[in-house]
Order: structure tokens, then sequence, then C-alpha cells
């Protein structure tokens, strides 16, 4: 039995899209719950995935549309009359897909990099991570604009008259729409997209690498980081797949089922991937909440004093020990609070990860 190649899009998008949103969902519920407190980052990877349930219901609309003519009926111009419909659908849903795949794996880029942010103690990791969303802005906003305005005028982007132009075999019958040829456009884009992905994964590691810890939960930190590296993978054959896709006509009607294939296992895989590390709280968060509470902080006795004066206890006494310097204020050490959510408590302590409120939005 022959199951078209954009059917095949559209469920394994389903399938991926409905993973990414119970993996999202369990994410909430251990920032809510578990950590008492969730932020700009978890919001972000929602804005992401709302995206790419987006692109998915784009996935279909480009199947059905794409399913109701064949290439070979352009040349007919008796034939035409029947598929304006659907080739207007499948151009115009080619023109949305352009901007809203970018548009969601910006979000996902954001959502790691706010946490990154939220995390980052260096001066100098706070630094690249502050360029790196900018720059990751500025591109996303630069592939968005310049996918408006493929076309001079953006509406031929849509337009079966100015589409079917360019099988007349006549150009001066009708003139052709100026448009630039997007292929150049989205091996760019694919290869600016790669880039970031490595920058994003390689960012946290020199810090982590740096962190004054036994080193076996060193390496269990650089593996949870590292989870990104399937998006990575997805990133890599999907630039692959864009070459073959960008070297023809042919090819392009040929690996264009393939390209939106693999462009939603990018994006989901980088949902997933980033929200993955917070699962471990489910399996680890009443074991370490009722440990917490054996290993909480009892404060200093307070001493009798003659003068009959109110005694003044300073909060940051708490967190001092022999790395505090003389003014009773603790040294934080580079990357302090990630061991300690991450690698050891998954309690409600875990909420110093955002300095923030519990229960409040960013």
């Amino acid at each position: 039995m022959f199951i078209r190649p954009g059917f095949v899009v559209v469920i394994v998008g389903m399938t991926l899209t409905s993973l990414s949103t119970m993996v999202v969902a369990l994410r909430y519920y251990c920032r809510y719950f578990l950590m008492g407190t969730f932020g700009a980052t978890d919001h972000l990877m929602l804005v992401a995935l709302l995206l790419t349930w987006g692109n998915t219901v784009v996935n279909y609309y480009q199947d059905e549309t794409s399913s109701s003519f064949r290439p070979s009926f352009f040349r007919s111009p008796e034939k035409r009359p029947l598929l304006e419909v659907a080739l207007r659908g499948t151009l115009l849903t080619w023109w949305i897909y352009r901007m809203s795949y970018s548009v969601a794996l910006c979000f996902v880029k954001l959502s790691i990099l706010f946490f990154y942010r939220a995390i980052a103690s260096h001066q100098t990791f706070r630094r690249l991570v502050y360029i790196t969303i900018t720059f990751v802005c500025l591109s996303t906003f630069g592939a968005t604009v310049a996918s408006i305005f493929q076309c001079e005028n953006p509406t031929d982007a849509w337009s079966t008259d100015a589409f079917l132009s360019q099988f007349d075999g006549r150009p001066g019958r009708l003139k052709g729409p100026k448009c630039f040829n997007p292929s150049r456009l989205w091996v760019f884009t694919a290869a600016v997209n790669l880039f970031t992905d490595i920058v994003i994964l390689l960012l946290p590691i020199p810090t982590l690498l740096s962190l004054r810890i036994p080193m076996n939960k060193r390496l269990a930190l650089i593996g949870i980081f590292s989870v990104g590296i399937m998006a990575i993978v997805a990133s890599c054959v999907r630039m692959w797949v864009m070459a073959l896709w960008a070297e023809s006509p042919a090819n392009s009607a040929k690996f264009g089922a393939d390209l939106l294939l693999w462009g939603q296992v990018e994006t989901n895989s980088g949902i997933i991937s980033a929200s993955v590390p917070f699962l471990r709280l489910i399996f680890r968060g009443r074991g370490h909440e009722s440990s917490e509470k054996r290993r909480e902080i009892i404060p200093p006795r307070p001493q009798p004093r003659s003068d009959n004066k109110p005694v003044e206890i300073s909060s940051m006494a708490f967190f001092s020990g022999p790395d505090a310097d003389p003014s009773g204020s603790p040294i934080w050490k580079p990357f302090i609070t990630v061991p300690a959510s991450l690698s050891e408590s998954g309690s409600r302590g875990s909420g110093m990860l955002e300095p923030q409120c519990p229960h409040q939005t960013v």
C-alpha cells in the first residue's frame, strides 16, 4: 500500500508534537509543584510548543493541497482551472511555513538561553549568553523578513497566475513577478541554525568543567546539558536534505516532504531535550524533600544579654561557612546554583535556580 510522503510527515509531526506536549506539561509540573517556581524559560518553551503545533497544522494543509494535483498539470492549460485552488493553498502554506518554522526554533533556543542566564554567575558566561540571545533574535528576524518579502509584492508568493506564468513558454505573455530564489535563503538559515545549536550546546561546558565538585557529579551535569545533541543530529540531517532539495526544481519536489519531516524532528528534539533535565525531579523530589528536612539548618541560639536589647541575627550568616569573607557574606563559587538544584536536590530548595519569588512569572 502506497502512503503519501506528506501523510507520513503529518503522522510523524502529530506523534512528536504530542510527545513534546506531554514533556512540557511534566516540566511545568516539576517546576511549579516540586521546585516552587517557574519563569521566562518555561513560558518561552510553551510558546515554542504552540508554534510547533501550528507547524503541524500547516504540514497537514500542505499535504492536503499538494495531493490534489500533479506537477504535469502545470503544462496543460485545460487542467489549470481545476488545480488553482489547491495550488494557491500549497503556495500559501509554504510561505507561512518558512516563517513559522524559523520562529518556533528561535523560541526553543531562547528558552535554553534564558535558563543559562538565570543560573549564570560568571560575568563572562552571562555576557556570552546575552550575545548569543542577540544573535539568535537578529538572525531569526532577518530570516523572517526575508521570507515575508520573498517577492517584491508579498502576495506574488502565493499567486497562481505568477507561478503558472513560468510554464507558459512565452515569457512576454505575462510579466513574471520579481522574486528571489528561496533556496539560498533556506540553506543559509539552516547553516545558521546548526551553528547556533552547536554554540548553545558548548556554552556551559567550560563553566561545568570548572566546578569544585566530585568528578562523577561534574560529568553527570555535563551529560544533562548535552542531551541537546539530539537536536544537533537532527539539524545536521536536515542540512543534508536541504542541500539535496536546493539542487534543482526536480529535487525540490522530490525532497520537499523529507525537508518538512526533519524540520519536525529538529524542532521537537529541541523541545524535548531542553525539558527532559527537569523531569528527573519527579523521581528524586520526594526522597530529597525528606532529606532536606532532616538537614535543615538550625539557627544559633541567642546568647543572654545583660543590656536587654533585642538580638540581631544576620540572615546571611546562615549561608556563611569556612569560605565566608570577613564581612560575613558568603563567597559564591561559579555556577554554585547548578549542583545544588540539578545534581543534588529536587525539592523546593531547587527553586534557587532562578532568582525570583515562588509562583511568580517573569
